[in-house]
């Protein structure tokens, strides 16, 4: 692994360190904690260990945990993630309705990426990539329910072998740690039990499916917050992980929820209501995100904190005859939000508009956080854009997956056959599918909807970018993983969410 080859980052020692003659806050948190032990530990009647307990509070007494936290430059790193997200329905990038406040806010404090790509319209591949850096072809996890394989490296493994504490907080079975996402992670919480959200009354295939498959975004927040205050290593930079879930269909907004904005005559329209709950369910995510930093304000951390928000794909919205996502890697199926904050370090206001990938985070994130090495996990990093001393490439590849399927899996509205790869340069998108027989090129800066299909017109573009595409492929080693054995319980849970894969 690279991992083996990679030059660790080594934090200064905590711990072990005496200061016997430290004053203050420090000193008296310090005789605080030691009058607690001896309340716990008593020594036994009839016998005193005087010495001991000298040595045990000059051991105890050394800087406190501010002081040791204060030593360590490292960030801490919240990376947040929104299932089913649209960037060009969040009021950040630009949208009519009011649905994002809390990114807007965030953004005007940092830096927001114009035009940011999932490898994946699908959730298990996106992740997979976003805690790899690499694409999908590459780990193996080309659909959800395929786990990663644990020979592939993840930001939270190597964050947590130079000190830092993880942990993730994550809302949908999909991301269960049965599917690999638990790598690294050395506290992961999937309990939605106390989740507001339907359980025990979906049918699959005649069946009812038991028990919740996912959370509702303010019990996310709940989680997320609480494990902050229960840390065992306070003293130690943290990277927490959390992933809502709520944008994601059935759309089923909480029924206390008022958002910030009022249906009109065109919601009568089946699709436009649907729309409609789709855009509230964002204003609700967005409205958790805004508590959730608020929570890390008032615990002091905004500060020392690399916060990054970001979609794992987004939702067709019958843009392209399609209502949900997986099938199609068109702009409103991979086309997500990126918007990162670091007080002192990443400029208030910032707008990049070149083209940024999910697979650019992990190693934006190592490199911020002093990691150094030479590993896949490290290639591709944004770190000087978001410092302010360097840019992107504007005709950077940005290379799109979408997994086989078999033509008659059902997929609603459309027909889908074999696998599908994109390739956005520059201005120009091609996607090619070879067993559908279908090749689209689209000029995006005069067509962002993709409507026109330009590859009669530009055979020589069109010949050069199917070139680099096979040449992509090429690359990439694809690992034959297999699926996970599902129970029938899981099955259903999967098949309840959409997934019938």
């Amino acid at each position: 692994m690279a991992a083996l080859a990679r030059q660790r980052y080594v934090a200064p020692m905590r711990g072990g360190e005496i200061d016997r003659g430290q004053s203050g806050p420090g000193q008296a948190r310090c005789q605080q904690v030691n009058r607690k032990q001896a309340k716990r530990h008593p020594a036994p009647r009839g016998r005193a260990w005087p010495g001991l307990w000298v040595l045990a509070g000059l051991l105890a007494c050394g800087p406190s945990t501010d002081e040791l936290r204060g030593r360590d430059p490292r960030p801490n790193v919240l990376l947040i993630s929104m299932d089913t997200t649209r960037a060009d329905h969040l009021s950040a990038y630009g949208y009519g309705r009011d649905t994002s406040p809390s990114l807007t806010a965030l953004a005007e404090q940092g830096m927001r990426f114009e035009v940011a790509y999932s490898p994946s319209a699908t959730t298990g591949p996106s992740h997979a990539s976003l805690f790899t850096s690499l694409a999908p072809i590459a780990h193996g996890v080309v659909k959800n329910g395929r786990p990663l394989d644990a020979e592939f490296e993840t930001l939270a493994e190597v964050l947590g072998a130079e000190g830092y504490e993880t942990a993730a907080v994550v809302s949908s079975y999909v991301l269960s740690e049965r599917f690999g996402f638990g790598q690294g992670f050395a506290h992961f919480d999937a309990d939605f039990s106390r989740a507001d959200v339907l359980a025990g009354d979906r049918l699959w295939e005649g069946e009812v499916v038991g028990g919740k498959f996912y959370g509702r975004a303010d019990d996310t927040t709940r989680r997320a917050l609480a494990w902050l205050d229960e840390r065992e290593n306070p003293e130690r930079p943290f990277f927490l992980f959390v992933h809502y879930f709520d944008p994601h269909n059935p759309y089923l907004p909480p029924s206390d929820y008022a958002p910030p904005f009022t249906p009109g005559p065109r919601e009568a329209l089946k699709l436009n209501r649907t729309i409609f709950f789709y855009d509230m369910l964002l204003a609700f995510t967005d409205r958790e995100i805004g508590h959730l930093l608020k929570g890390f304000d008032r615990r002091g951390l905004d500060p020392d904190t690399l916060v990054m928000v970001t979609g794992d794909h987004g939702e067709g919205l019958m843009a392209h005859g399609h209502m949900f996502h997986g099938v199609h890697i068109y702009e409103e199926g991979v086309r997500v939000p990126l918007i990162a904050r670091w007080p002192g370090h990443i400029a208030p206001g910032g707008v990049v508009s070149e083209p940024a990938r999910l697979a650019d985070i992990a190693p934006s994130v190592l490199e911020l956080a002093g990691s150094v090495g030479d590993g896949p996990i490290y290639r591709g990093s944004m770190a000087q854009v978001l410092t302010g001393s360097g840019v992107l490439d504007a005709e950077r590849p940005v290379h799109l997956y979408r997994r086989h399927y078999s033509g008659d899996d059902g997929v609603e509205g459309v027909y889908a056959e074999g696998e599908k790869f994109g390739l956005r340069r520059g201005r120009w998108k091609l996607i090619e599918g070879p067993e559908e027989g279908t090749l689209e090129l689209f000029d995006l800066e005069s067509d962002p909807e993709e409507r026109t299909n330009l590859a009669e017109q530009e055979p020589e573009r069109t010949a050069r970018m199917r070139g680099e595409i096979e040449a992509w492929r090429g690359r990439h080693t694809r690992t034959d993983g297999a699926d996970v054995l599902l129970s029938e319980e899981d099955r259903a849970r999967l098949e309840a969410l959409g997934y019938a894969e």
